[in-house]
């Protein structure tokens, strides 16, 4: 109820006392003025909202950070009264969401609009209701009406590119295609033989029939044995930052959708491990779609949590094998964690850090740093301080050295480089049934003469 409403009726209280307590006409007149005025403008607000139709447009229900939110509002007045003064908008809880319009209508008139809203914050919001308010001539009633059912919409967080990403992250001993057959149909080839009775008739390798003349069946395999895991701390007492965008969170989260999406790139099975406000454990596994989940996942995600990261890691240890590689991504000040992270190690598992520096957030200082027990765990830690570009920061982790691989069987050229990119010759560059067997072996970096104070120290330069 506004201001102006509220005077209105304390005019006609005072109106209808005297009128009753005088009996004067002119007080009467006034009071069947005022009580008129209310019924008409009451009645216009109300009218003004029947006979409408609402609708809205929107190509998709999912977008990312640095994009917009696109769609189109359509109404429509039904009824052969006009309509003024209608105020339409979105209701949407999405941050810097504004929509609203002004609009006036004639008999079976259409108004249409595209919205446009830039998408800052990752997250899940709720948009889609239209609210269409109403008011009279006189200002006095604002009636609302509410149209279409809310819908959920997803922001993603924002990637950067990894082209220079160390092979460390996704190129593992275990990275290479299992000889031993499957007796399932797998999407992976491994060749052609003739057929015996049993087989299926889907295995049926037609073009080689054709030109043995004889039926031949195709060989499955397992495919890629290699999976990584990227384990993303959500801890609450682990991050920093006072701004919605620009801290601990936000950044790590950012850095796991990029490691993701690099890995869609090279058609690595990733999975995702968080302990936020929930539990999230997605399994590795290929495909858009599955990245599609791993993105809402970080999208949900918050720093909420109270489980610890070596309580997590523990957690996590069964679903790792020696084919899984395990990146963790955290800025927590804390070293307990560690140990958790070397037994992993020690069972044959490849672990590396990606260690979000809390002090560029106004962390104080540690004694002693979770870098320097890193480093004499021989486990890869790659620093990431604020406002430098993931790409640099991944290349190479502290004190590491060129990534040395080997390529089994492919000659003197290796199957992949030092981006990751696939060349001729290579396990992604023809199909299963002709592809040699590439195996990756590495061997940790020799400590520097240097102390790791000094030696952190060269490399953040």
């Amino acid at each position: 109820m506004n201001k102006r409403t509220i005077g209105i009726l304390i005019l006609l209280a005072v109106v209808t006392f005297y009128t009753l307590g005088t009996g004067f006409p002119f007080f009467y007149r006034f009071l069947y003025v005022i009580i008129l005025a209310l019924v008409l403008g009451l009645g216009w607000a109300w009218i003004n909202l029947q006979g409408l139709e609402v609708r809205l447009t929107r190509l998709a229900h999912r977008g990312q950070v640095g994009g917009y939110l696109e769609g189109q509002i359509q109404v429509i007045n039904r009824l052969r009264l006009p309509k003024s003064w209608l105020e339409v908008k979105e209701m949407s809880d999405l941050p810097g969401y504004t929509t609203g319009r002004g609009i006036a209508l004639v008999r079976d008139q259409s108004r249409s609009w595209r919205i446009e809203t830039y998408l800052a914050r990752r997250g899940v919001y709720r948009t889609g209701r239209i609210e269409v308010t109403s008011q009279d001539p006189f200002g006095l009633f604002r009636l609302s009406r509410r149209f279409l059912e809310p819908q959920q919409y997803v922001v993603f967080p924002a990637t950067e590119p990894l082209p220079d990403l160390d092979p460390r992250f996704a190129f593992l001993p275990s990275d290479r295609r299992v000889t031993r057959r499957s007796d399932h149909i797998t999407p992976e080839s491994s060749g052609v033989r003739e057929y015996v009775y049993g087989d299926s008739f889907r295995q049926i390798h037609w073009p080689y029939t054709a030109r043995m003349n004889n039926l031949m069946v195709k060989e499955f395999d397992m495919g890629l044995s290699a999976e990584s895991w990227v384990l993303l701390d959500m801890q609450r007492s682990a991050h920093l930052g006072d701004d919605p965008v620009d801290n601990t969170e936000e950044l790590t989260v950012t850095l796991a959708a990029s490691l993701i999406s690099r890995m869609e790139q090279l058609s690595m099975p990733v999975g995702l491990a968080a302990s936020g406000d929930q539990t999230w454990l997605l399994r590795p596994s290929a495909g858009p779609s599955h990245v599609g989940n791993l993105m809402e996942a970080l999208a949900a995600v918050r720093a909420r949590g109270n489980l610890t990261l070596e309580r997590f890691i523990y957690d996590l240890q069964p679903h790792l094998s020696r084919f899984n590689t395990l990146t963790v991504i955290t800025p927590t000040r804390r070293t307990e964690w560690i140990p958790a992270l070397s037994s992993l190690r020690r069972d044959g598992v490849n672990v590396a850090v990606i260690y979000v520096d809390p002090a560029e957030f106004g962390a104080a200082g540690e004694a002693q740093s979770p870098l320097d027990f890193l480093f004499s765990n021989e486990i890869p830690v790659y620093r990431v301080k604020r406002g430098q570009p993931f790409n640099e920061a991944l290349q190479l982790p502290l004190y590491g050295e060129p990534y040395p691989y080997s390529a089994a069987g492919a000659g003197s050229e290796p199957a992949y480089g030092f981006a990751g990119g696939p060349v001729a010759g290579g396990p992604d560059s023809g199909d299963g049934a002709d592809s040699a067997a590439f195996s990756y072996s590495y061997q940790p970096p020799q400590a520097p003469a240097q102390s790791p104070t000094h030696s952190t120290q060269e490399a953040g330069r």
